[in-house]
């Protein structure tokens, strides 16, 4: 039996109007500058272009090419911060637990089976400017807070307005880097072999919510809580389809979705370019 199905955001998702990027502890940090202002972030209305922009720094860390901190800047003021800090766990409450049980693979430690990490050393690694009795503050700041709710769906909008949508939470740049390079690993090995990676757990979706509450006529509600959780929902979709609209320019390499399927090249000018390489190539060869 075949469902149709619709995206939704939870109900409280945040972004900051002003990024900055500082090295802390020997690592590079994304966070909100100072004093910066937070809004409402609607991921459905803008999803093809976040994942679009996103594969497109993956593109230039695949092929080599130079990311410039402005570009990460841009994407995140933009888009905000991605939430691996939610999606790495096993435990979904795991501000709950003493110990963070995190996913076969993930970007703080690149293991291929699941690791246990202490709490306190799993939010200090994503707040890095908070020290250690305020990182036991927050603990105890989110675990009270939760404590009276009576229905679990409150929960996760709870914990992450504390965490991954704090004023205090950043991600370090290299996570981003390498997350945006398998992203695109993954398209470019798609369009060659047309299936995805073998191994591929890190864009298998982490405690995606499911909304049956208005369940009728085939459909279910699929409601994500943080921008990785959208964009891996949306490549995974845009991948599943019959006519795939995802794709990757045959002169530029850049990832674009057309308006015609049968659409090579991102722009006119990269088709007129590949068009010029291609006549010059052929005159070489008879020329030879």
């Amino acid at each position: 039996m075949k469902a149709n199905f619709y995206i939704e955001n939870q109900r409280f998702c945040l972004a900051f109007d002003r990024y900055v990027i500082e090295e802390i502890n020997g690592k590079r940090y994304v966070l909100p500058e100072k004093g910066a202002k937070s809004h409402a972030s609607t991921f459905s209305d803008w999803i093809d272009r976040y994942l679009i922009d996103i594969l497109n720094i993956g593109k230039k860390v695949y092929y080599n090419e130079e990311v410039e901190d402005i570009e990460i800047l841009d994407y995140v003021r933009n888009y905000g911060l991605f939430g691996f800090m939610a999606d790495f766990p096993v435990n979904r409450y795991y501000v709950l637990d003493d110990t963070v049980a995190l996913r076969d693979y993930n970007l703080i430690n690149y293991e291929d089976h699941i690791t246990i990490i202490k709490l306190e050393e799993y939010l200090n690694f994503f707040m890095p400017k908070l020290n250690d009795n305020q990182i036991n503050e927050l603990i105890e700041k989110c675990r009270k807070d939760i404590s009276p709710r009576i229905m679990e769906k409150y929960l996760t909008p709870e914990l992450n307005e504390f965490l991954i949508f704090s004023k205090n939470y950043g991600e370090p740049v290299d996570m981003i880097l390498q997350y945006s390079k398998i992203l695109y690993e993954h398209l470019v090995h798609f369009v060659e072999e047309r299936h995805l990676l073998n191994y591929s757990p890190l864009i298998a979706i982490n405690n995606l919510y499911t909304n049956i509450d208005s369940l009728h006529n085939n459909e279910m509600g699929l409601v994500y809580g943080y921008l990785k959780q959208a964009i891996d929902l949306n490549f995974l979709v845009n991948l599943s389809q019959d006519t795939i609209m995802l794709k990757i320019c045959k002169f530029c390499h850049k990832a674009f979705i057309p308006k015609n399927s049968k659409a090579e090249y991102d722009t006119p000018q990269c088709k007129n370019k590949a068009n010029v390489y291609s006549f010059r190539k052929r005159a070489q060869e008879e020329t030879n």
